[in-house]
């Protein structure tokens, strides 16, 4: 879940202090509950997810993060776009990053695998709403109609 380079990720290094990528992130949500990596040292939240790869939809690179990271089949549904902004000390990223969401079966749920090195919990939305990052992600916990464009400075 964190911003490795591997081949063919679409990530670019626009400047020695900019980065961009375009990036697939998977809502997994289960009785009002999302399931996510939280640092225990920051309380961020992240969803699973990483960079799609050139010449991958964003739909099969959400299918394939999550099978990497939880050996779960699904067929994520792109929910909305949304456009991040953030600063760290030495760097200024920008991402694209697709959403998308699965509503997972009980079954689904209790055959998860955490791939080596990674663990989630499940956190309620009103708490997943509160340390999510980016924060926008909460928007899309509940099912909409229309895929929905944010645009998230990560600002409070």
């Amino acid at each position: 879940m964190g911003l490795v380079q591997e081949p063919n990720d679409l990530r670019f290094q626009v400047n020695p202090q900019a980065k961009f990528d375009v990036r697939a992130a998977v809502l997994l949500v289960h009785a009002g509950q999302l399931l996510a990596t939280v640092n225990s040292a920051s309380g961020i939240a992240l969803v699973p997810g990483g960079a799609v790869k050139f010449g991958e939809t964003a739909a099969e690179a959400a299918a394939r993060e999550i099978h990497e990271e939880l050996k779960l089949n699904v067929v994520p549904q792109l929910v909305g776009i949304v456009e991040s902004f953030w600063q760290q000390p030495e760097r200024t990223y920008q991402q694209l990053i697709m959403v998308h969401r699965v509503t997972l079966t009980d079954s689904q749920k209790a055959g998860l695998v955490w791939q080596e090195g990674l663990e989630g919990e499940w956190l309620p939305f009103a708490k997943a709403a509160r340390v999510l990052q980016p924060r926008s992600l909460a928007q899309f916990l509940t099912s909409g109609d229309a895929i929905r464009h944010l645009v998230d400075h990560h600002t409070e």
